[in-house]
């Protein structure tokens, strides 16, 4: 998927707390794209992409998560 990824530092509503939060932008109005990662951190970074980890919640449930996301030309 080619996708467009902004991180910031926001209120997350799992969390109940400000955490920084990573989502898949959409341009259309909706729900987001896949679920956002909450307490997101970059974890490493490389010439042609970055790792990025955080909790996600389904269901009212957080799950561990990782997504790599590499420079697409």
């Amino acid at each position: 998927m080619h996708a467009d990824v902004h991180i910031i530092n926001c209120h997350s509503d799992p969390l109940n707390r400000f955490a920084t939060q990573a989502w898949v932008f959409n341009p259309a109005p909706g729900p987001d794209v896949i679920p956002r990662l909450h307490d997101a951190k970059i974890s490493n970074m490389a010439q042609l992409g970055m790792h990025i980890s955080g909790v996600e919640e389904i269901d009212g449930v957080l799950y561990a998560q990782s997504w790599w996301c590499r420079v697409c030309s």
